[in-house]
C-alpha cells in the first residue's frame, strides 16, 4: 500500500506540483473568503452532504477513462521515457487518483471533526486538563478554528481538483481524436496506394496481353 501511494505521489509530482498548482491557490483564496462558513460549528455538514455524490461521479469517470482507447492507443501513451519521466498514461491516472484521494481525505476529516472530540471528553478529563492547562477552553477554541479551516480547504481543493480532472479528460479526448484521425488517414493512404498498385498491375497485364497477342499473330 505504501509503495502504491508513493508511486501515485511521484507520478503526480509531489508537493512541488501542489504548490505550483493554480487550483491550490484558488482554493486557499476561496477558503479565506468563506471564513464565515467554516468558522461556524456545523461547517462539516457541507462536505459530508456534497462529497459522496462527487466521489461517485469521480469513480465513474475514472472507470470510463480506463475503458477508452484501443491497444495501439495504449501502446503510444504507456511506458516511461529514457529519462525515467512517468508516461502520459500514468500522469493522467495520477490526476484522477489525486482528485479521488482529496475527496476521501476531506470526507474523513469532516466525519472525524463532526465527533467533536474535545467537546465530548468526559467531564473528569476536562476538569483535569483545565487544572493542567489554565487556558484549555481558549486553546480548544482556536484549535477547532484552525482545523476547521484546514478541513474546509481540503473540501474546496477537492472540488477545484475536479477542474484538473476535467481538463485531463479533455486532454485524453484530444489524444484519442488525433489517434483516430491518424488511423483514418493511414487507412485512406493505404487504400489509395493499393488502388495505384492495382491500376499499375492492370496496365502491366494489358501490356503483357498485347505483347502475347502480337507474338501469336506473327507466328
Amino acid at each position: 500500500m505504501r509503495k502504491m501511494f508513493s508511486r501515485y505521489w511521484k507520478a503526480y509530482g509531489g508537493w512541488e506540483s501542489v504548490f505550483k498548482s493554480s487550483y491550490f491557490y484558488c482554493s486557499v483564496l476561496l477558503t479565506l473568503i468563506s471564513f464565515g462558513i467554516w468558522s461556524r460549528a456545523a461547517w462539516y455538514e457541507i462536505p459530508i452532504s456534497v462529497l459522496p455524490n462527487i466521489l461517485g461521479f469521480s469513480l465513474g469517470g475514472y472507470a470510463i477513462w480506463l475503458a477508452l482507447g484501443d491497444q495501439k492507443f495504449y501502446e503510444k501513451v504507456t511506458g516511461k521515457s529514457q529519462d525515467s519521466v512517468e508516461s502520459p498514461f500514468m500522469k493522467i491516472n495520477s490526476a484522477f487518483v489525486h482528485f479521488i484521494v482529496l475527496q476521501i481525505i476531506a470526507l474523513i476529516f469532516a466525519l472525524v471533526f463532526k465527533a467533536h472530540f474535545f467537546d465530548n471528553l468526559p467531564q473528569f478529563i476536562q476538569s483535569q486538563l483545565v487544572k493542567w492547562i489554565p487556558n484549555f477552553a481558549e486553546i480548544v477554541h482556536y484549535l477547532n478554528l484552525v482545523f476547521s479551516g484546514i478541513g474546509y480547504l481540503l473540501f474546496i481543493y477537492a472540488i477545484f481538483a475536479a477542474f484538473a480532472a476535467t481538463m485531463a479528460i479533455f486532454r485524453i479526448a484530444g489524444w484519442l481524436d488525433t489517434h483516430h484521425s491518424n488511423q483514418v488517414r493511414f487507412k485512406k493512404e493505404n487504400i489509395a496506394e493499393l488502388k495505384q498498385k492495382q491500376l499499375k498491375l492492370e496496365a502491366e497485364y494489358k501490356n503483357l496481353k498485347l505483347k502475347v497477342e502480337k507474338h501469336i499473330v506473327k507466328k
